[in-house]
């Protein structure tokens, strides 16, 4: 294999005052797996500390030092220096996830591939697996941070273009050309870079436009394109400006734009646009509000599709919340209590979030539905063997429609060393129709006919890849709604698991299961559906104390400054949930022992499955982390069962036992 082929890598960091942040932006290329042949750092005469900050990390960093020019004569006074045979693009106030250049250049295996490019965190739209010159002329997919580049390729092409005019739209005009070329533009399918966003539209919109009309004649001059498809390109561009400046509100800078468009092409659909443009500010306001509501109404009533994800239609008839509610996971009037002395000895019932690998400090996106981590599942099932514990793999929707996901999860599920349950992510699970917020991750804040489509969807597919229906459930991020029970009822679910005792989420937008307790209950009156609590309580000397006082402890201000720390360190009050992840293995002892004393019997362990590979959540970096990880569980299981005394258990077996009912021969 060439070196092209396994990949020598340049990393080109144009800086420009990039003191404050540069380092991470070297950080992260440091940190990859696949080790870059060289950092270079071009400093485009910045006027802060930038080159200091950079030398103190010489070497393996070198340091190209300039006049100040733009980004693009950074670039390529970066690419004619570097000796690698693929260029990695950096800006210095974006950095990549660790397996960025690894998994790029797994993709490069065809001759032709020119350029490879990833996706951003912010990004939720469906992006071509391979990006033509149509593809490219009709908008900017690609951002600079993602892209690796054949370094054959970009100097057949000449480079950046330089010209000033371009600022802003130089790598536009580099990706359209490669595009036209001979070479390709490969699309990796993955989230490997966080991208940030630059100022506000409003403070550069001029700028950018005449920016954006310059590429669009350079680029027909240098492709010889027919006028026509220039100036119909043109017209776009001011068009789509007009539209920003409307939506912001800034109705001159609209209605001369759109006239503009209109004079230069009258269309019917350019005059809409002036028209519309025309009309006072109060009535476009009502307009928008009305637009809004009629959308939502209509595509929840008939049903929704993304470009990457059909759904079904539903209807919101087939959402049973018009009847009297019969069921509640958060209210107590639904309730009817679960005897936990009916079990001799505590019990553990293992729950595992199966789940995409996504970094908990970006965004929420679509696009993050990578599922590698599921094939590290093994590691910890050599633990749970040793100590008969059969866990629970929540699923939610991209491990389930992906093979790579699903496959390790079907071997399990054949040899009997798991059961499955139901994960609902919202914003990964069909039908798309919400926009992807941290409030919307939170399934109780849909629309009800939504949370109803969403749990049907993730229903019908784990039912179809599994060959049997989910009975257990867990809304994703824990976020519960006043209409989940009636929902989860309506599906023939047994069991949920969404409720996380002494944990408050309505900061973020989620439930508050402050008053909640950690004893199992039923979470309607019929009794046919469990709630197991994720194991957490308050322990220490003041754990007696009123919900209304311990609430307070844990409340929002109280965080901020910092109080539940200070408790925490003087052994007062202490909050602890059973889980590998955060907590110390002396600190789940010290919850299990609180919670035996107090005549406490089903205990529910959970983690998230990226944890079981490094670099996907907080809780385990790197090999080191994991090995601690796998040693928690392990000190766990051997302590609940030799020195509490318990055992592993199911959830069925749990939830046959606290109904009454005579066990199956």
């Amino acid at each position: 294999m060439s070196d092209e082929r396994r990949g020598t890598v340049s990393v080109i960091i144009p800086a420009y005052n990039a003191a404050a942040y540069v380092t991470r932006a070297v950080e992260s290329a440091l940190a990859q797996t696949h080790p870059p042949l060289e950092i270079l750092v071009v400093d485009d005469g910045s006027k802060d500390d930038t080159r200091e900050v950079v030398r103190r990390m010489l070497p393996p960093v070198r340091l190209i030092e300039k006049e100040n020019g733009g980004p693009a004569t950074a670039r390529n006074l970066g690419a004619g220096q570097a000796r690698g045979d693929w260029l990695a693009l950096l800006d210095a106030d974006d950095w990549w996830f660790p397996e960025k250049l690894k998994i790029q250049l797994q993709q490069a295996a065809e001759a032709d591939a020119g350029m490879i490019h990833c996706l951003p965190d912010h990004r939720d739209d469906a992006v071509p697996a391979r990006l033509t010159f149509d593809h490219m002329w009709d908008r900017n997919w690609i951002i600079n941070s993602s892209v690796l580049l054949r370094r054959s390729a970009f100097e057949a092409l000449g480079g950046f273009n330089e010209a000033r005019e371009l600022i802003s739209v130089e790598d536009y005009n580099l990706w359209i050309r490669v595009a036209a070329s001979e070479w390709k533009i490969i699309t990796c399918p993955y989230v490997l870079v966080h991208y940030t966003r630059g100022i506000g539209i409003s403070s550069n919109s001029e700028r950018f436009m005449q920016a954006s009309l310059f590429n669009v004649d350079d680029i027909g001059k240098r492709l010889s394109l027919p006028e026509a498809v220039v100036n119909r390109k043109r017209n776009e561009i001011i068009v789509d400006f007009g539209r920003k400046a409307l939506f912001e509100r800034d109705l001159p800078t609209a209605r001369q734009l759109l006239g503009r468009a209109f004079k230069e092409e009258p269309t019917s659909r350019n005059l809409l646009h002036l028209a519309i443009a025309s009309m006072p500010s109060a009535l476009l306001d009502m307009r928008r509000n009305a637009v809004r509501l009629l959308k939502q109404r209509d595509v929840v009533r008939r049903g929704a599709s993304s470009p990457a994800n059909a759904a079904p239609a539903f209807e919101l008839d087939e959402q049973p919340d018009t009847a009297p509610r019969r069921a509640s996971i958060q209210d107590p009037t639904f309730h009817s209590s679960a005897n936990e002395q009916r079990l001799e000895r505590p019990v553990l019932i293992t729950t595992i979030d199966a789940e995409e690998d996504f970094d908990w400090t970006r965004p929420f996106s679509r696009a993050a539905t990578d599922v590698t981590s599921m094939r590290s599942q093994h590691l910890a099932h050599r633990i749970f063997e040793r100590y008969g514990a059969v866990p629970t793999y929540m699923v939610d929707h991209p491990v389930a429609s992906q093979d790579e996901g699903r496959a390790p999860l079907k071997e399990l599920l054949q040899s009997g060393s798991c059961e499955i349950g139901a994960q609902l992510h919202p914003w990964v699970t069909p039908p798309f129709v919400e926009y992807v917020s941290a409030h919307n991750s939170y399934q109780g804040n849909l629309p009800p006919a939504l949370e109803f489509a969403k749990i049907q969807v993730l229903t019908e597919e784990l039912t179809k890849v599994f060959g049997q229906a989910p009975r257990i459930f867990r809304a994703g991020r824990y976020g519960v709604g006043p209409n989940t029970g009636g929902v989860l009822s309506h599906f023939g679910y047994e069991a949920d698991s969404s409720v996380v005792p002494c944990w408050n989420f309505a900061a973020q937008g989620g439930p508050d299961f402050r008053a909640m307790g950690a004893n199992p209950y039923w979470i309607d009156s019929a009794r046919k559906i469990l709630e197991l609590p994720v194991t957490a309580a308050i322990v220490g000397r003041a754990a007696g104390l009123p919900h209304v006082l311990t609430a307070r402890v844990f409340g929002r201000y109280s965080e901020a400054i910092g109080l539940p720390s200070v408790m925490s360190r003087l052994g007062v009050l202490e909050r602890i949930k059973l889980t590998p992840e955060g907590i110390t293995i002396q600190e789940a002892k010290r919850l299990v022992r609180h919670m035996v004393a107090n005549g406490h019997k089903v205990f529910v362990l959970t983690y998230h499955s990226p944890s079981l590979e490094p670099g996907n959540t907080p809780y385990v970096r790197t090999d080191k982390d994991l090995a601690k990880f796998l040693n928690w569980l392990d000190e766990f299981y051997d302590y609940f069962t030799r020195e509490i005394g318990g055992v592993c258990a199911s959830w069925r077996d749990v939830r046959l036992a606290l109904s009454g009912l005579p066990s199956p021969d």
